[in-house]
């Protein structure tokens, strides 16, 4: 049976689609791409904003009118959908529902059951020839290391899906990566929905650095960092209320990249009290002068929301000037986005849509600017480029510090990491 996957939202969505795709192809099914016909699509949802949710409706409907059986699952605001056939709160049900009720032959599309029929180690045996397959990527993986959220942040709507903070044991995560080397992985990358809640026994509350049994984010990367050769190690996204001097002291080791992707979401001190956050600008600010202290060069990433409820001109005149302080490599930048159900929802003082998109705008370009003179700083310095691909004659691949490269060569360097010299034109953002 074809089965394609279309996943949106955060890199936590990605690595449980790729657990997902694994597990399935060792059942039989053969995974295709998004647009080719397929008997199931599995769409993993993602609601953070009303856009991704408008995005996540679009796509089951697409799929719906591709005559695929489709399965959702993720964090789908939307369940009541008439183009779902089914809806699983995670992979167990997923494979589960695919086990009791697509192979034992009761419902699917119009051709649903005709491929399961064959053995499904022919399936997956044709599998390897047949040119509707996704290509495996053998460059980075993404690996789950947790879910769930302890926090209560004002806007943030995930908690209401992912629940509290549970941690994969640290032996499973060993073995994932493990496993990855043997598939010719050069980085992994750790994602949860706030990996710095990560605790081996996560019967532990989050803030609890150290207790007896338990093992807490650093006490993971010592681990991996000792039982596995992996060359590259990169996290998801950083909570800075959580960020220790002992995680810190961790990054002079080069298998962890120098590349935090440390959230913001306001430099204004009363946004940050607002949302929830649990930290102040100052306090974001030290924890990036510790790093930089120990590298310079080290790259920051980060979130804002701009048009938070009550933010004024002077608020957003803090996070411009704070975001032209810190020299971030790239900011991804969302208008407040009211999620049902959150406090932030029904807050007075929400900017107009015209002011949001002005104040949006505006950072974009300031942000523009700032990762243009962070990068600069790259020239005429080499760095390890992992590639990905190559487009005619140019190859494309990440920097340490996430950057992307591109390089002109006649090798194909796909999954290799290669010292380049950087050149201004190598340097994309």
């Amino acid at each position: 049976m074809k089965i394609s996957f279309f996943t949106l939202g955060c890199k936590l969505n990605q690595a449980e689609t790729d657990e997902l795709k694994k597990e399935l192809q060792k059942m039989g099914f053969l995974a295709v791409p998004f647009k080719a016909k397929a008997n199931i699509a599995v769409v993993r949802a993602c609601a953070v904003t009303c856009g991704a949710s408008r995005t996540t409706r679009e796509t089951i409907r697409q799929a719906k009118r591709r005559g695929a059986y489709v399965i959702a699952t993720g964090c789908l605001e939307h369940k009541n959908l008439p183009e779902i056939d089914f809806m699983a709160k995670n992979n167990e049900e997923v494979i589960k529902h695919l086990q009791t009720v697509i192979l034992n032959g009761t419902k699917c599309s119009e051709e649903s059951l005709s491929a399961h029929q064959n053995d499904p180690t022919e399936i997956l045996r044709f599998a390897q020839d047949d040119k509707t397959t996704e290509p495996i990527d053998r460059t980075r993986a993404f690996i789950k290391i947790q879910t769930g959220c302890n926090f209560n942040c004002a806007y943030c709507v995930i908690p209401s899906f992912r629940g509290r903070a549970e941690s994969v044991p640290t032996k499973e995560i060993i073995k994932k990566i493990k496993q990855a080397e043997k598939e010719g992985y050069k980085e992994v990358i750790l994602t949860g929905v706030n990996v710095c809640q990560y605790r081996n026994d996560s019967h532990h509350p989050a803030p609890l650095l150290h207790k007896e049994g338990a093992i807490n984010l650093a006490g993971l990367l010592k681990r991996i960092l000792t039982e596995t050769k992996i060359p590259r190690i990169r996290l998801g996204s950083l909570d800075p209320r959580l960020i220790s001097d002992e995680f810190i002291k961790l990054f002079s080791n080069p298998r962890l990249l120098p590349h935090w992707h440390l959230s913001l979401q306001s430099g204004s001190d009363e946004i940050l009290k607002k949302m929830r956050r649990g930290y102040t600008a100052k306090q974001y600010q030290t924890i990036v002068k510790k790093i930089r202290a120990k590298n310079p060069l080290f790259s920051l990433t980060t979130d804002i929301i701009a048009g938070f409820p009550g933010e004024t001109a002077k608020d957003f005149k803090a996070t411009c000037n704070f975001v032209k302080k810190i020299n971030f490599t790239k900011i991804h930048v969302f208008p407040f986005s009211p999620r049902p159900g959150t406090d932030a929802a029904k807050m007075p003082g929400a900017a107009q849509d015209k002011i949001k998109t002005e104040r949006v705008k505006k950072l974009i370009k300031i942000a523009n600017s700032t990762s243009r003179e962070f990068i600069k700083k790259f020239i005429g310095l080499s760095r390890p480029v992992l590639f990905e691909h190559k487009k005619t004659a140019l190859s494309g691949g990440y920097a340490p510090e996430y950057f992307t490269v591109k390089y002109k060569s006649s090798k194909n360097l796909q999954n290799k990491i290669v010292e380049v010299k950087l050149a201004s034109s190598s340097i994309l953002q």
